[in-house]
């Protein structure tokens, strides 16, 4: 049970460390703080645009506590410097501030005359570079798999890799000669074999009874 419970308490050091690391901590105003920005002084906002934030960032708000503080607002009271509204208060002096979710945070100073002289700051954070940052880049070497065309239907010249003939049709046993007379026509297509050769003699034996027939007129007459 022991082993156990030491080894969940090394993954969740593990997994704790690996998200601090990840993080980045802001300092808001750098080295002069947060406090009312000089003359010439980049603005709390003109930094803030230039810095990708991300989901588990950190911001940093260094002021003298007696004199000072941070308010997280919503946008409405941000716009007006509406010091009496706010949705959390921070009058410690050193407040570190976990930026927890993507999208816009509103910050302004605790002092209104602070908060009109520009001590105010729009915090973005993006969605798509928390994504990007927890994806794994691709190793060194690593190719990509595509698939393969489904292969097109087969021709019926390409069927079975060669052209496939259609099995002949057996041999027609060759006709015996014809006796001589007999007619040289070809039978027409679809006729029965043997219909041609049977008109011939049928046509042979009208003729010879023909014949027979005049003889005997003759002979009667």
């Amino acid at each position: 049970m022991s082993s156990h419970r030491s080894r969940a308490l090394v993954l969740a050091c593990a997994a704790l460390m690996a998200a601090v690391a990840g993080a980045t901590q802001y300092n808001v105003g750098g080295d002069n703080g947060w406090g009312v920005p000089g003359a010439g002084a980049e603005s709390y906002n003109t930094w803030a645009e230039k810095t990708g934030f991300q989901i588990g960032d950190q911001l940093l708000f260094v002021y003298p506590k007696d004199k000072d503080s941070v308010l997280l607002v919503q946008p409405a009271d941000y716009n007006a410097c509406n010091t009496s509204s706010y949705d959390k208060q921070f009058n410690d002096g050193s407040t570190v501030f976990d930026l927890d979710r993507a999208g816009a945070f509103f910050f302004i100073s605790g002092i209104d005359a602070n908060c009109r002289a520009n001590e105010k700051l729009i915090v973005m954070v993006s969605a798509a570079a928390a994504a990007a940052k927890g994806a794994p880049a691709p190793s060194q070497g690593s190719t990509t798999t595509t698939t393969p065309p489904a292969p097109s239907p087969p021709s019926s010249s390409d069927a079975g890799g060669a052209a496939q003939s259609p099995p002949s049709s057996p041999k027609t046993p060759a006709t015996p000669n014809a006796p001589a007379g007999a007619s040289n026509s070809t039978a027409a297509k679809g006729t029965p074999p043997g219909a041609a050769n049977g008109a011939g003699l049928t046509v042979a034996g009208l003729a010879v009874s023909f014949v027979a027939w005049v003889g005997y007129a003759t002979l009667a007459f």
